[in-house]
């Protein structure tokens, strides 16, 4: 069940997407629908085909929104790690240090951030004597950060097979810590290769605006006819296939 939540992306109860941001990406994604008629054929007829990439475009949109909310619970949940280790630190039990840090991750990120739900997740699972290490289990599995599941796999060996839990959360803590980091550094040298793909998408578009509002007509033997839709039908296929080829290539995966 938690897989299948996992992959539609949509049904986490830790991972939200706001009405305000989902809104913002349908108005975005019928903008798309728009620019793409308006530059390639400025018909009422070509709207409806032209919703399929608009599709495309809200889908990928949305997945890259859900990416950033998991990448925001990974660092969130690196910044309670480190506080948990510190609470057992000062002697208190390994469920009672992530409990604790709920007031500090609340203070740093708000109450209603993803790591809050989390703990309180946690907490209610503890109060139905449910094991720690399935909680964060599962709630690896529903948030897809890989981080939260091997913590959930460490520390239920370690559980386990040895007592010395402080040594264990305090070297997992500290490769965790580290992976992120190094996952956030990645994610800062390219992001600049990202904004030049941006811009080259957007370049297109931009000329032909340009060019219809500073010399109206000069498309105009394109648009309303057999030979112009049949060329114009061919650049947009071309382009697409040009933005899913830069797409594809910026996928890295980290």
């Amino acid at each position: 069940m938690w897989k299948s939540l996992r992959q539609r992306g949509c049904k986490s109860r830790l991972i939200r997407v706001y009405a305000g941001e989902e809104v913002l990406l349908i108005f975005k994604s019928v903008l798309v629908v728009l620019l793409l008629d308006y530059c390639f054929f400025q018909s009422f007829a070509a709207l409806l085909p032209l919703f399929i990439p608009g599709f495309y475009f809200y889908r990928k949109e949305r997945r890259a929104l859900l990416h950033k909310k998991r990448e925001e619970i990974r660092q969130q949940f690196k910044e309670m790690l480190l506080l948990a280790v510190t609470g057992q630190k000062a002697g208190y039990s390994v469920e009672n240090a992530f409990l604790k840090s709920y007031e500090d991750m609340a203070a740093l990120y708000g109450s209603d951030s993803s790591i809050c739900r989390i703990l309180r997740e946690i907490k209610a699972g503890l109060s139905n004597n449910r094991k720690l290490s399935e909680l964060w289990k599962r709630i690896g599995e529903e948030c897809a950060v890989e981080e939260i599941r091997e913590f959930a796999s460490v520390f239920d060996i370690a559980k386990e097979s040895s007592g010395e839990m402080g040594a264990v959360m305090e070297r997992t803590a500290r490769i965790i810590v580290n992976r992120v980091e190094t996952q956030k550094e990645i994610e800062v040298l390219l992001s600049a290769k990202k904004l030049e793909q941006k811009i080259m998408n957007v370049m297109p578009f931009a000329l032909m605006v340009y060019i219809n509002a500073t010399s109206p007509g000069y498309f105009e033997g394109f648009y309303h006819n057999l030979p112009g839709i049949f060329i114009m039908t061919s650049c947009l296929l071309l382009y697409l296939g040009a933005y899913l080829m830069g797409e594809k290539i910026a996928e890295t995966e980290v």
